[in-house]
């Protein structure tokens, strides 16, 4: 599932968090969740996806569909009428306090994920390639939202191979404010402290730098 998302003022807020209601388990289950059983025999009627250099091997019934390389050609423009970045408190893995107000003066990428999200982790080893590509002028942050626990997330964080900075959301507070109701979740944060945009759902490391070169950074 493939939202643009463009305008964060409360009206906006508001329509998603009641669309949300009515979609969140579903969705969210579906997504990143769902019994041991439920999810291996969805996977089970699908091909796997390699990442990380086939070092990780995915098989959910949602994380892509043909080429996970391939870009996608009708992947929209993200700005259109920017709003103030939200203002809410947060910590790093490493015990770090902090806010998304610190976000403002670099271009930031805030990638929301989940250890049980199958879709996060796809498009995980894409992200530190780009990261990896941008970092000495766009900032990553990955945000693991209301996850089974820290261990966990770790774990998942390790084995994809990421190495940006990691944030806990685990009461899913940073993740509403910005109007997410569903993972993997990307918000785009100019350095004005602005709200780009933002994108629900997979992105390969062309469509990311994509977004990130027609929205973020000057030409």
């Amino acid at each position: 599932m493939r939202l643009s998302l463009h305008n964060f003022n409360s009206r906006n807020r508001l329509s998603l968090r009641l669309f949300a209601g009515a979609l969140i388990l579903s969705l969210f289950a579906a997504a990143c969740g769902g019994s041991d059983d439920d999810l291996a025999a969805a996977a089970a009627a699908v091909d796997p996806v390699e990442t990380n250099g086939g070092g990780i091997l995915v098989k959910p019934p949602d994380v892509l569909e043909g080429d996970p390389a391939e870009p996608q050609s009708d992947l929209p423009s993200l700005v259109d009428g920017l709003e103030l970045t939200p203002i809410v408190p947060f910590e790093y893995f490493d015990g770090t306090l902090a806010s998304t107000a610190e976000f403002k003066g670099r271009p930031t990428v805030l990638n929301f994920w989940a250890s049980n999200c199958a879709a996060c982790v796809a498009e995980m080893p894409d992200f530190e390639e780009v990261h990896l590509a941008l970092g000495d002028r766009v900032d990553f942050v990955g945000m693991n939202t209301a996850d089974v626990s820290r261990e966990a997330a770790v774990a998942l964080a390790a084995q994809t191979g990421v190495s940006y900075p990691l944030a806990d959301d685990t009461t899913s507070v940073v993740f509403r404010e910005f109007g997410g109701f569903v993972m993997p979740t990307t918000v785009f944060l100019n350095a004005q402290g602005q709200v780009a945009g933002s994108w629900a759902g997979v992105l390969t490391a062309d469509e990311l730098t994509r977004l990130i070169n027609e929205n973020l950074l000057p030409e």
